[in-house]
């Protein structure tokens, strides 16, 4: 998708900046920015954006995104009920670099690391799962000085480069967008769709919310986010029915209901074309492995 450009505050000339993020929920706006960003979620939920994939985060994911890649960590619904308990922290850092123009900050020893950030254009991840070395090493970062903090972020891209347990996340690379009010009206599309998944929405409903005429909506979307609407609603569907899946004993019926499906068969023709499988074998697979954590 192509969202809003998010500026990381700068405050001297350094190449990196490191932030922890604290609070109700992360910030819930579909966004890029030109830097690359390694990011731990260390607590929170919900789902996640990144280029053209949709799925769940969770703590200890870890994830580089690549300059200009679209994503947000728009956190579970109970995050923003008033008087929620419920927290979000990350921890961050932002980095300017161009592989076009060789190893990182000009050394041939850090060439491997040139790879990493070109693999990073798709948004990589790796699921730890619980708390580890690695993840100590980002929680870290913000309290050392900067000389130190380089020498550890060094350290943890390095291992990233050779875990075999990193995946890559969207099937496409991005570019740099070009028009701001395309952004806008996809990141109001994304907001509604979230807000109203779990109830019947047409095509007129989210035509309109990008102030367009549904057969010029449909032209703009798949220009836009290489996808149909309905592949897109039916991904955030899916994705959702999956957490109260793994997370509830709500039967598959209701679960189906709350995801915005009233017709069963079509619910697990839609979730069985998304996820590979039926939701029954879904379930079977998480009792299978009830603390698998990649």
């Amino acid at each position: 998708m192509k969202p809003l450009l998010f500026r990381v505050p700068s405050v001297d000339t350094r190449s990196f900046r490191v932030q922890v993020d604290r609070g109700p929920y992360f910030y819930d706006r579909l966004h890029f920015h030109p830097e690359y960003q390694l990011t731990l979620i260390r607590e929170g939920t919900g789902t996640q954006v990144v280029g053209d994939r949709i799925d769940q985060f969770r703590p200890f994911d870890i994830l580089l995104l690549g300059t200009n890649l679209p994503h947000v960590f728009r956190n579970d619904p109970a995050y923003f009920e008033p008087g929620s308990p419920l927290q979000s922290l990350s921890y961050s850092v932002y980095l300017r670099f161009d592989p076009a123009q060789g190893p990182l900050f000009g050394l041939p020893e850090l060439d491997h690391l040139t790879t990493l950030f070109t693999e990073s254009r798709h948004g990589i991840r790796l699921r730890v799962g619980q708390a580890s070395p690695l993840t100590e090493k980002l929680e870290q970062l913000h309290t050392l000085r900067p000389f130190e903090q380089l020498t550890q972020l060094l350290d943890v891209l390095d291992q990233l480069t050779t875990h075999p347990g990193r995946e890559m996340l969207s099937a496409v690379a991005y570019e740099k967008p070009r028009r701001p009010d395309d952004h806008q009206r996809l990141d109001r599309v994304f907001a509604y769709i979230m807000r109203h998944y779990a109830q019947p929405i047409t095509l007129d409903d989210v035509a309109a919310e990008a102030n367009l005429t549904p057969g010029a909506f449909c032209r703009f979307f798949r220009l836009h986010t290489r996808k149909t609407y309905s592949q897109l609603l039916n991904e955030v569907r899916v994705e959702h029915a999956c957490r109260l899946l793994q997370e509830t004993p709500q039967p598959v019926s209701q679960i189906a209901l709350a995801c915005g499906y009233p017709n069963l068969s079509h619910f697990n023709r839609q979730f069985r074309q998304i996820t590979g499988m039926t939701p029954s074998r879904y379930l079977r697979t998480l009792h299978d492995h009830p603390q698998i954590d990649e």
